[in-house]
């Protein structure tokens, strides 16, 4: 897999499962982002290999690379195991987002907000492609992401484990105010298109919506999971909590 752009190399050197085997610049930079790569890769033992900002155009294409890219041995996908290990009280289950933007996007602001594990069907998704990493600014990166042959099943798994089941639905009428603090929680998004999809909205324990105050109807998906997201986080979590994660 070829990775591109400043911030996705550099979270790919970051992580400990990046697998990063090569790193290509453009020499004589002093941007100090990429100085900080070049640093980075030496650190790790990474060769550079450094070519013309014209070869890395006919190289990888009329993308934004930024002047930097980088060879992966793969995206390293976890599984339900692994990440229950790691003890989390707030996942994010991902069901049919076709759009490596979106898919992106939400996966930044699940990164930003501590979710212990991401869990993406593998039906009419989106994988973990360079344009999704690109688009969540490498935070793709640092989590914890599973790829599902059944949503509905993985759901029905993970409130077996004790999670409660929180769908993103424009029709729903619960707020998170109104949500036990103390349980751990499973926030499931649906789709661009259709949204949740009637067995999983079936397998929620609540349906959340946001409050929309002005002229549009609704939220970019993303957006919408980020603002509930910390909702969880102020309403679930203590902030010392918060800061040692």
């Amino acid at each position: 897999m070829i990775i591109y752009g400043i911030h996705p190399v550099t979270e790919a050197l970051k992580s400990l499962d990046g697998k990063v085997e090569l790193v290509w610049l453009v020499p004589g930079k002093s941007n100090p982002r990429l100085q900080r790569i070049i640093k980075l890769a030496k650190n790790r033992n990474i060769s550079l290999d450094f070519k013309s900002a014209a070869q890395m155009t006919q190289e990888f294409g009329n993308v934004s690379h930024q002047e930097v890219a980088a060879k992966l041995s793969s995206f390293q996908y976890s599984n339900v195991e692994t990440i229950m290990k790691t003890n989390p009280r707030l996942l994010l289950l991902v069901d049919r987002i076709e759009d490596p933007q979106n898919l992106g996007a939400l996966l930044r602001s699940a990164e930003g907000a501590g979710i212990g594990g991401v869990f993406i069907s593998q039906r009419r998704s989106c994988a973990i492609t360079p344009a999704v990493l690109k688009a969540s600014a490498g935070a793709a990166m640092h989590l914890k992401i599973s790829r599902e042959v059944n949503a509905v099943r993985t759901l029905r798994s993970l409130k077996q484990r004790g999670f409660w089941a929180l769908g993103l639905d424009m029709q729903g009428e619960t707020s998170v105010n109104e949500i036990d603090p103390n349980c751990s929680w499973v926030v499931v998004v649906g789709g661009e298109h259709q949204g949740l999809r009637k067995l999983l909205r079936e397998q929620c324990d609540f349906l959340v919506s946001l409050p929309m105050r002005g002229r549009v109807s609704s939220l970019n998906l993303s957006v919408a999971a980020g603002v509930v997201f910390y909702q969880l986080l102020l309403r679930c979590f203590p902030l010392k909590e918060m800061d040692t994660k």
